[in-house]
């Protein structure tokens, strides 16, 4: 198809004027919410959440520091348990018995007897022990005579230190006597040495 053909175009119609609706009065709109009442709610707000927030920081720090203090305290605790553990085991050991034992006076038996429980027969001769049976048996023993040994050694030390300051004293005084007297010699006889 070619322009020509084409069917000319419509003029649109204008109205009448008298042909115009009639104007109605409008309902009148809702007044809109003021903006400063809605900004002071939105202030609070915003300062309700951050008062929150700094009060929850505060709770939990507090929480943390707390929690800090009682794990050092739990830790020393376990640090002390364990030393007193470490003395109760050293207390209850068969050698510190035994020491405690011969201290009171209580000496091993060489001839024990034996009480069987199911029939209550005794097997074996019990005696009384004089505690001169097993004189090398003498609980630390070897720890007091360490003791004393280092004790001695300790002792020596002292003397000779003593002893090389008594000499250095007298050593010193001899010096300072020789020293007077040379001062106190007339310089006629000085020359004359």
């Amino acid at each position: 198809m070619s322009a020509l053909t084409a069917a000319p175009a419509k003029k649109h119609a204008r109205p009448q004027p008298d042909a115009r609706p009639a104007l109605r009065p409008l309902a009148t709109p809702s007044r809109r919410l003021a903006r400063l009442p809605f900004l002071v709610v939105l202030i609070v707000a915003f300062g309700l959440g951050m008062a929150g927030l700094l009060m929850l920081n505060t709770t939990l720090q507090n929480q943390e520091f707390e929690a800090r203090r009682l794990s050092s305290q739990a830790s020393q605790l376990t640090y002390v348990q364990d030393d007193l553990e470490s003395q109760l085991q050293n207390v209850s050991s068969p050698a510190s018995l035994a020491q405690k034992a011969y201290a009171q006076g209580m000496r091993p038996n060489v001839h024990p007897a034996f009480l069987v429980m199911p029939d209550g027969t005794v097997k074996g001769k019990a005696e009384t022990t004089k505690g001169t049976e097993m004189r090398y048996l003498q609980p630390g023993v070897e720890e007091q005579l360490g003791a004393d040994r280092a004790a001695a050694e300790a002792a020596a030390k002292v003397a000779k230190t003593e002893g090389a300051q008594t000499a250095r004293q007298a050593s010193d005084g001899a010096a300072l006597v020789v020293a007077s007297a040379a001062s106190t010699v007339p310089p006629s006889t000085a020359t004359a040495r």
